[in-house]
């Protein structure tokens, strides 16, 4: 009986022993259960997905691919002990379809976390917080009669005090969140999609919309970089009228890479380098109370 029960205690140490080098071998090995992570390791690639064009985000500069998100892109593959391959799609809309047929790893590309999205891909949690604005023609406003209109609210006050909030019509990107978005706080309003940020942003420019719809980032960007233009044509209203996040996306079933993008995305805020990969593209003040960036006015945009 003794004898017996001193081959269960060794049975039951050896199991432990066991147990404690499963453990120790899934922790160091961070792509035991991430089929993407494992994939990454053995390559020794990280494939990234990015914005074809959305500064300062992602954009070309001399020949060469820049912005925040590919200084970020570059900052996880060094921690990943991986080399960088940056893949530009022809449009943002080719990003998730290029994730689930695995041509990419990762979408690092300026991408609104949103319910339905969350349904075929995994997000990371935020990296960036940012809102919809509003980039308003004033010439298209006036004769609304709502040139006056300092925010969101008041717009939509008194476009409703008009009862002219079913002639409004608001440009944004086919495909973006600001698509999604209008609707629900614009119902009457004429929807006009374009291709792209650019084709929207000069729709609004030329009058073919009354405004466009978008991050608060890109409108102002594109605004003080086409000052000559559009400056006394066009106005960004603050403070943005819905708040917007972006995140890194996955493919499904990868939990084990949402982890490590989590403390990722808390280190990046943390030790500053958000705010500083911005200043290396365009110089920006923050209103900590609104989460709003705001152009210094000595910035004229261009190469």
């Amino acid at each position: 009986m003794k004898h017996s029960s001193i081959i269960a205690a060794r049975m039951l140490m050896v199991l432990l022993f066991v147990l404690t080098l499963s453990t120790t071998s899934s922790a160091q090995d961070p792509g035991s259960h991430s089929a993407t992570l494992t994939k990454v390791f053995a390559d020794k690639v990280l494939r990234v997905g990015v914005n074809p064009q959305f500064k300062p985000f992602s954009f070309e500069k001399n020949g060469t691919r820049v912005g925040v998100d590919i200084d970020i892109a570059n900052l996880l593959a060094e921690k990943l002990g991986v080399t960088t391959k940056i893949v530009v799609p022809k449009s943002f809309s080719e990003l998730i379809p290029m994730l689930q047929a695995d041509e990419i790893d990762i979408i690092i590309a300026g991408m609104s976390i949103t319910f339905d999205r969350s349904k075929i891909i995994d997000f990371s949690a935020p990296y960036f917080d940012t809102g919809m604005s509003i980039l308003l023609n004033k010439v298209k406003a006036a004769r609304l009669g709502v040139s006056a209109a300092a925010n969101y609210t008041a717009l939509v006050s008194e476009l409703t005090q008009n009862g002219k909030l079913d002639q409004l019509s608001i440009a944004v990107t086919d495909g973006k969140a600001a698509q999604r978005i209008v609707p629900r706080f614009f119902p009457q309003a004429t929807i006009k999609a374009y291709s792209t940020n650019e084709k929207a942003a000069q729709a609004t420019l030329k009058g073919d919309a009354d405004m466009m719809v978008h991050d608060e980032i890109f409108l102002k960007v594109w605004l003080k970089e086409h000052a000559k233009d559009a400056q006394f044509r066009l106005v960004v209203l603050d403070p943005p009228f819905k708040p917007d996040y972006y995140g890194m996306a996955v493919r499904k079933g990868n939990q084990d890479f949402l982890n490590m993008l989590g403390v990722f995305n808390l280190e990046l805020q943390s030790n500053g380098h958000i705010a500083q990969f911005m200043g290396r593209y365009l110089p920006v003040t923050t209103k900590v109370t609104t989460k709003s960036y705001n152009i210094n006015e000595d910035y004229y945009g261009g190469d």
